[in-house]
């Protein structure tokens, strides 16, 4: 009660203190419970759909007569995003003939009035998706582009109605872009593209034609048990019991939104094990970043909240430890980590080389709402220190906002402490650079920004990002992808422009060559310079080349973002060719997280994706598209446990070198879970393409400036290696057939 009145009585300072006294107070769960109640489950929030259509509707009924449509069209809106489509297509067949009857004339603005008709047409594409796409779904041909037989739609009344209103649209503006990409969509759900495609309004089908022959991948998702049906969120495969075997974790982003635990059973399947591992109460959550924060073997598990909320933001991440026992609990209380910010970014690193792994926060700030980063050293004994105004990473000041939503760790001049590169979204503002200046006398560590300096000065509007060797030339370089459309309302236009070789003003791909600690864009001379709208992506090897390739979750949360997946091969360093039709990726459905891992332990990696929207009524099916490449090149796979350095060996980094065709070359790899959004296995799965044979595999343990070399490894061989022992130990994997 004394905490109580001094919450009402004390100045905001103390107002402040007391509220985050007041929530250790509090357990997680309802934590997390109270924000969403006042943050998320309310009118003004454009996502909380349901609640929206009852709000509108108490609207509509005591507004003026003159008033009463335009709540009723903001009521099909919602009940088109909450999923409810008919519903949403009957307030809206009405308006629509009204309006063409010219009796709206007086109750709805000319704005308001163009809206219906184009939303019309929208409710129906997304009625055929959910009476074909979702409710007869066949994983490897269900709205992938191009669409084969097996994906027709059976019921098609949504797409018929749908391309009669784009047609209509499209005589009227032979220019609406996003018209005239959805009138070809539809066409292919009913397997008339291209030849009843009106030839003006034509997509050709060349401009999908993929750059490389990629072998197809195929779905399996719904053979696993794995076709989780949700909405947005993060992705993490990884072993979460030490059997060897992948598991997999699933967040889906509402504050209600369930977190999907299974268990691979080494047996081609998997079993759900969210209530026995005490998850059931973990909601919510866009992202996820895995760590083992203590050192004790098992992996742990950051979830990352509040991202694009703005001001209604302001929701708690929280820290899962691993209990060794297929359990978690929830300690980002007691691990010092509970904070308010709008947040779906974060990278782990042993940042001042203690041997414990620490985490950097990227937090959205606009310039009527700061949220500054955070940096949190581990303390080794469970809980961290916020250590961001002392390292120099608060990134975003009241005077320069940065709107931050992905970052990356990586070893950028070579120099043995982890680095931080940040992505950021508004267009005015530059991506950066932050240079870890080591420790000082009394042991603290520092950031320099050092971006302009080093070649990042560009202004550009950015997302998903990471750090990988895309030239094995031993310097991690820096990709980004862009995040800027033309028209406010969809990227769709800019897409369509690009496929058909006209101009646009989009945001393209940066690929950041690194030239021994200094950058340049190389995105042009590599093919990269490209439109990549991308929310989730990865990087891993599609055909075990050796080379590290790239899988873009493309999309907005807009209903009219019908667009696919892309997906590029690297081209032994040389440039990225677009694979993506070829490979059976080219997913239409919104992606975000994606994780590249060996999930059935054959030697080469394959592809989980969270494929579900923003809204609740954008579900979607999760894939798992199983790679076909097992036979056609060699590997390595190595599990790293570090000693003096972190467990995971998060940070250390590896070189293979391998007799080719008679040629030594090497292919180098930095332990991490990947992109800024979803998260690869921490297991290096290594492609070693032709080789004939290893000569030697280094090892340059994270923060310890240990470096070990291990000869006479075998090709396609299962290996752990131990920080500070001699000899690798193979491991007795056998691939699961899936």
């Amino acid at each position: 009660m004394n905490n109580i009145i001094k919450c009402i009585n004390g100045n905001i300072f103390i107002l402040f203190l007391l509220f985050v006294s007041c929530d250790n107070q509090k357990t997680m769960p309802e934590i997390i419970n109270r924000t969403a109640e006042e943050q998320f489950y309310i009118p003004e929030n454009i996502y909380a759909s349901p609640l929206r259509i009852a709000y509108f509707d108490s609207l509509s009924r005591i507004a003026p007569q003159n008033q009463k449509e335009r709540y009723n069209l903001k009521k099909a809106d919602a009940l088109l995003y909450a999923g409810r489509t008919k519903d949403a297509i009957e307030i809206l067949e009405r308006l629509w003939k009204e309006s063409n009857m010219g009796t709206l004339r007086y109750q709805l603005e000319a704005f308001e009035e163009e809206k219906i008709g184009p939303k019309l047409a929208l409710a129906y594409m997304r009625l055929g998706e959910q009476q074909n796409c979702i409710h007869h779904h066949k994983a490897s041909a269900s709205c992938i582009i191009p669409i084969d037989p097996e994906g027709y739609h059976q019921v098609p009344e949504g797409s018929r109605k749908a391309i009669q209103l784009f047609e209509e649209f499209l005589r009227q503006n032979s220019h609406d872009y996003n018209s005239l990409w959805i009138l070809n969509i539809a066409y292919m759900t009913l397997g008339e593209y291209p030849e009843g495609v009106p030839e003006k309004w034509l997509i050709p089908e060349s401009v999908f034609e993929s750059e490389y022959p990629l072998k197809k991948f195929e779905d399996k998702a719904p053979q696993l048990g794995l076709n989780v049906n949700d909405l947005s969120g993060g992705s993490i495969v990884d072993d979460f019991n030490n059997d060897n075997l992948l598991d997999v974790l699933v967040s889906s982003w509402f504050p209600s939104g369930k977190l999907n635990y299974f268990i691979n059973d080494g047996k081609g399947g998997f079993i759900e094990k969210t209530a026995s591992a005490g998850l059931e109460e973990v909601k919510g959550g866009l992202n996820m970043v895995p760590a083992d924060y203590n050192n004790d073997g098992f992996l742990d598990v950051f979830i990352l909240r509040g991202a694009w909320m703005g001001t209604l933001g302001k929701h708690p991440n929280s820290l899962l430890r691993n209990n060794g026992d297929n359990t978690f609990t929830d300690v980002t209380i007691e691990a010092g980590l509970l904070s308010f910010h709008p947040t779906q970014t974060a990278t782990w690193a042993d940042f001042d080389n203690d041997g414990w792994i620490d985490m950097f926060i990227g937090n959205e700030s606009d310039k009527d709402d700061f949220h500054p980063s955070e940096f949190y050293r581990n303390n080794g004994d469970g809980t961290f220190s916020n250590l961001t105004t002392s390292a120099g990473l608060t990134v975003s000041s009241e005077e320069e906002p940065y709107y931050v939503k992905g970052v990356t760790s990586g070893d950028f001049n070579n120099d043995g402490w982890m680095d931080i590169y940040v992505s950021t979204l508004h267009s005015s503002s530059k991506n950066l650079l932050y240079i870890n200046q080591g420790k000082d006398k009394n042991g603290n560590i520092s950031f320099k920004e050092e971006g302009s300096r080093r070649g990042l000065k560009e202004k550009i509007s950015s997302f998903p990002t990471w750090s990988f060797d895309y030239n094995n030339d031993g310097w991690v370089d820096i990709f980004v992808a862009g995040y800027r459309r033309s028209d406010f309302h969809t990227i769709v236009p800019d897409i369509v422009k690009e496929y058909l070789k006209e101009p646009n003003k989009a945001e393209t791909m940066r690929l950041y060559k690194n030239n021994k600690g200094f950058f340049t864009d190389v995105s042009s001379e590599v093919g990269l310079n490209k439109v990549g709208y991308a929310m989730g992506a990865n990087y891993g090897d599609l055909d075990n080349d050796g080379y590290p390739d790239i899988y873009l979750s493309t999309g907005e949360v807009n209903f009219e973002s019908i667009i696919p997946n892309r997906v590029f091969r690297n081209n032994s360093g040389k440039d990225f060719q677009d694979v993506t039709t070829a490979g059976g990726l080219g997913h239409i459905q919104k992606g975000h997280g994606v994780s590249f891992s060996d999930i059935d332990n054959d030697g080469d990696q394959d592809i989980h994706v969270v494929m579900g929207g923003a809204y609740v009524g954008d579900n979607f099916f999760n894939s798992v598209y199983i790679n076909p490449y097992q036979d056609d090149n060699n590997w390595i796979t190595l599990k790293l446990e570090g000693t003096k350095a972190n467990r995971g060996a998060i940070g250390s980094k590896i070189e293979v070198i391998i007799m080719e065709e008679g040629i030594k070359r090497s292919i180098f790899q930095t332990i991490s879970s990947g992109g800024s959004f979803g998260a690869s296995t921490l297991r290096a799965q290594i492609g070693l393409g032709k080789a004939s044979a290893i000569q030697e595999v280094k090892v340059h343990w994270a923060g310890s400036n240990n470096k070990q070399i291990f000869r006479n490894l075998d090709l396609n061989t299962f290996y752990k290696i131990k920080e500070g022992k001699a000899k690798a130990e193979e491991l007795d994997l056998q691939p699961i057939s899936m």
